[in-house]
């Protein structure tokens, strides 16, 4: 997909979702999949580890499809956690994309509107 930025994941996600917000048929909301500090130092895990970063639903003519964002550097790669994630949504046939840009997301969003376009079409009876 798209350009990749030489950037941290911090600083791609964080363009991502300000693009996002500009966007009127996108919504993205960030997930936080860090555990909780301890006093100690580290963290404890989070229930939720493996989420992916980002959801984002995109109205199709007033559908809304969802879809999960993993937020990765130009050479990040998913943990097990995160690969285990992607299995359950996508069995339920979710959405599931890994994005290293802005460009990535645009793409995505594209697709996201093709694929529903035709599933509109091809039901529609006349």
């Amino acid at each position: 997909m798209g350009s990749r930025l030489k950037e941290p994941e911090s600083k791609i996600q964080s363009a991502i979702l300000e693009w996002g917000a500009w966007q009127p048929y996108v919504q993205m909301f960030r997930i936080n999949v860090i555990g909780v500090p301890l006093k100690d130092g580290g963290y404890r895990p989070a229930a939720n580890a493996g989420m992916a970063d980002i959801h984002l639903t995109v109205m199709v003519e007033g559908i809304p499809v969802s879809a999960w964002l993993e937020v990765k550097a130009a050479k990040g790669k998913q943990t097990d956690n995160q690969l285990k994630f992607e299995k359950i949504v996508t069995s339920f046939g979710s959405h599931y994309y890994i994005v290293r840009s802005i460009e990535d997301v645009q793409e995505v969003v594209f697709q996201l509107r093709s694929k529903t376009w035709e599933k509109i079409k091809n039901s529609v009876p006349f």
